[in-house]
């Protein structure tokens, strides 16, 4: 959901506006129920051609925080045509090519982090990489995210105590690994959001002096698929 502040000056005109980011369903970025999707940049960005491929992405059924569900596209919609749309609105706002650029190297990411699958290690507290496949994966999410392979695969599978005497490094089984990925891709995604709606502020321009304020509330509802779409 979302709330609009549209803000007025003491003469009743308009004169600024701010959008606020209202109970961002994290949940959906790794778990969806069919025939729900994911958020739709993700499938805008499948679909976006040579852009999808400069990420190495796929359909996104190959994706399993997308998977989840069978609904890819929707009726009267075309997921590739809603992508350029979205970049156009990006210019409108003023997001530079290159932090759209850094956006959906983003994005991608998330969606290799969500391939990334974990088997048990030496111990049987403890996890590894899964296959090359989940390996793959792995590499391309810190290729995009600009970090260490190394150190991405031990803030998945390790987690660091600090104690009085020092820092103790713990081992995490498959199923806890597992919920460090998709915690780590809720939290990069938030953050993203937050970073888009702070930049669409800027540009639509904020009056902090404003006499007078109107709120609208979108949220969103409590649907019954088999009465309504």
């Amino acid at each position: 959901g979302k709330f609009v502040e549209i803000q007025f000056d003491k003469s009743g005109r308009i004169s600024g506006a701010a959008i606020r980011t209202y109970l961002l369903e994290r949940s959906r970025v790794v778990q969806i129920t069919d025939p729900e999707r994911n958020f739709h940049c993700f499938y805008q960005l499948c679909a976006s051609g040579k852009d999808a491929e400069l990420y190495k992405l796929g359909h996104a059924s190959t994706f399993h925080y997308l998977n989840q569900s069978k609904t890819y596209e929707l009726e009267g919609i075309n997921n590739e045509d809603e992508y350029w749309k979205t970049k156009r609105a990006m210019d409108i706002v003023g997001i530079s090519r290159s932090d759209q650029d850094a956006i959906f190297r983003t994005l991608a990411a998330i969606l290799h982090l969500g391939n990334i699958e974990f088997s048990p290690g030496k111990d049987s507290d403890s996890s590894k990489i899964k296959d090359s496949t989940s390996n793959f994966h792995l590499q391309m999410t810190a290729t995009l995210l600009m970090c260490d392979p190394d150190l991405l695969v031990s803030s998945l599978c390790t987690r660091s105590i600090h104690t009085n005497e020092g820092i103790i490094i713990k081992e995490l089984d498959c199923a806890a690994a597992a919920a460090n990925r998709d915690a780590l891709s809720k939290t990069i995604y938030a953050r993203l959001f937050d970073w888009l709606v702070e930049n669409i502020n800027k540009s639509i321009g904020q009056d902090v002096d404003s006499k007078a304020q109107i709120g609208v509330l979108d949220i969103y509802g409590f649907e019954s698929f088999k009465h309504n779409r």
